[in-house]
């Protein structure tokens, strides 16, 4: 069985195979909703992406908009300007 992350945008979920893939979706979700007009803080606070892996005490690992932008720029996901690293997306 494989590791299905997955993204949360209020009541939808989307399915992804990895992190990266996960954070890609957020990123470009922020990117449309920006250009429609809506409010950046008001789009965070019902994003996150949720890990299939347990945390030490069992519990489920649920990463917050800020802490997966953490996250992706620790694994070169994203340049200096903060978009998206396209050279480093080929691997995956």
């Amino acid at each position: 069985m494989k590791a299905i992350w997955k993204f949360r945008d209020g009541p939808g979920t989307i399915e992804c195979t990895s992190f990266p893939f996960a954070f890609r979706t957020m990123y470009h979700t922020i990117q449309k909703g920006l250009k429609a007009g809506r409010s950046m803080n008001d789009m965070e606070s019902k994003m996150s992406i949720v890990s299939p892996h347990r945390g030490q005490r069992g519990e489920i690992q649920k990463y917050s908009y800020a802490e997966a932008m953490e996250m992706a720029r620790s694994m070169g996901l994203l340049n200096s300007e903060g978009e998206i690293n396209r050279r480093e997306f080929r691997r995956f």
